[in-house]
């Protein structure tokens, strides 16, 4: 026999399959992005949601930046949210920085907006509606998020991708890359 509490969980549990899916591409492509640590991330020109223009990795110079592919509607991405904001907060004044590039659909900059504030994303997001087709993330070869790669402001070179820029060792990452900056 089922009730309508067994129902609201199962229509729970599917919602979490169907964000999963979603976060791992709506291709069923590759989960790599087009690029690796040791290349050279392509350089672009995007305006962020606040208007400013950026101009990647050239904005960066003398900093570490973490180029953030994710969305509000990713669960995977939402869960690693508060990783990413608290080695944003212990790495900053060390030179860290984040650019965050959204992949939600269309319609949803006041929901991003929303959400970068409550979760405390005080980095710079590029956002344009364009979903899985965003102009970055084709540019990127992004199937899957969240996805992100750690790159050297000076040189643009990608430090570290994937899950070597993700949950626990995102902080050893950073920690790595910011000394043999200051090494140099």
């Amino acid at each position: 026999m089922t009730t309508p509490a067994h129902h609201q969980t199962f229509r729970q549990l599917l919602a979490l399959l169907f964000s999963l899916l979603l976060c791992f591409g709506a291709n069923g492509a590759s989960t790599k992005s087009a690029f690796s640590a040791g290349d050279k991330a392509p350089s672009f020109q995007a305006k962020s949601t606040d208007g400013k223009t950026i101009n990647f990795p050239g904005d960066y110079k003398g900093k570490l930046v973490l180029l953030d592919f994710w969305a509000t509607w990713c669960g995977p991405c939402r869960a690693e949210t508060p990783n990413v904001v608290a080695n944003y907060k212990q790495f900053h004044p060390q030179g860290f920085e984040v650019l965050g590039v959204s992949l939600d659909q269309g319609n949803a900059a006041e929901k991003l907006a929303r959400f970068t504030q409550q979760n405390e994303m005080t980095w710079a997001q590029i956002y344009d509606g364009k979903y899985w087709q965003a102009d970055l993330a084709v540019k990127y070869g992004i199937h899957s998020i969240p996805r992100a790669l750690l790159v050297d402001g000076d040189t643009g070179t990608i430090l570290a991708e994937g899950t070597a820029a993700r949950g626990q060792h995102l902080g050893p990452a950073i920690e790595k890359a910011l000394s043999t900056k200051k090494a140099k």
